[in-house]
């Protein structure tokens, strides 16, 4: 079912129905529950289409319940990597197991949709042999597909029990080129991001509005001139998810352009450059 205009009193009675039930929640630990419920926001959030979403998110009841949202999107997405990364990596077999996570296939699409658009928007010109992660939590998917890519990536992120459980699914894989570093993106002297061509910048690096821009910030400050940043936004619904990126904002940065998904595949991209001489 897909959300129309005439529709929002129903989206808007199902969207608070779910922030109660996860509001109810003892913890966001995958379950049946947890599970359920986060399955019906991210449905409702990719089939409401713009103009509905334009009039839910003014709604004051909706405004009301957003910030939660997208805290519990990135707790029970946080806490779905843990348990994934612990059954990976205990596998007999973690190949086969990597593709048994429920979310995989959107991992595929959004890694392909990204690459277009890095082609596109910035005419392949992109110094990737070196790759930076930010914010790569505890399941690193976007580093092995970049790393299969032929890339030396490295994982960066602030929490080193996250870090710890990647590098335990990268050595049950078997996958070589990839790095692990403890770094603050929301502190400008604990980020080194010079050393990269490519930074991407996973959703929930500033899981809200106030930390997206304030870790922008520092990212952009510290990459090299004429390095790409990959930024992963969201648009419409999309933003009771994850928050939405602004780069434009950002002194130092070039914007090249957006690209917005479509289908179950829930993240937009951003794509800017590091100006010269910033």
């Amino acid at each position: 079912m897909s959300y129309h205009v005439r529709d929002l009193d129903s989206a808007a009675q199902t969207l608070l129905a779910i922030h109660a039930e996860l509001a109810g929640c003892r913890d966001l630990r995958p379950g049946p529950v947890v599970d359920a419920t986060f399955r019906r926001l991210v449905r409702l959030a990719v089939e409401t289409d713009d103009e509905a979403a334009r009039a839910l998110l003014d709604r004051p009841a909706v405004r009301a319940v957003g910030d939660e949202l997208r805290a519990f999107s990135a707790e029970g997405e946080h806490q779905l990597e843990v348990a994934w990364a612990d059954r990976v990596a205990a596998s007999a077999d973690p190949v086969t197991e990597v593709r048994c996570f429920p979310f995989v296939d959107n991992y595929r699409q959004l890694h392909a949709m990204e690459q277009g658009a890095l082609e596109q928007l910035a005419g392949g010109g992109v110094p990737s042999d070196r790759v930076a992660v930010v914010g790569s939590g505890p399941l690193p998917l976007t580093a092995l597909l970049l790393a299969a890519g032929g890339a030396h990536v490295d994982n960066l992120d602030r929490d080193p029990v996250a870090l710890a459980a990647s590098r335990r699914v990268v050595d049950a894989l078997g996958a070589g080129g990839l790095g692990f570093v403890v770094a603050d993106a929301g502190g400008p002297a604990d980020v080194d991001l010079a050393p990269y061509g490519l930074v991407v910048l996973a959703a929930l690096a500033g899981p809200t509005p106030a930390e997206k821009a304030r870790v922008v910030r520092h990212v952009a400050a510290s990459m090299a001139p004429g390095a790409v940043l990959l930024a992963r936004s969201a648009r419409g619904m999309r933003t009771l998810l994850y928050p939405e990126v602004d780069l434009g904002a950002v002194t130092g940065l070039d914007v090249l352009g957006t690209v917005h998904p479509e289908g179950e595949v829930v993240n937009s991209v951003v794509v800017a450059r590091k100006a010269k001489g910033r």
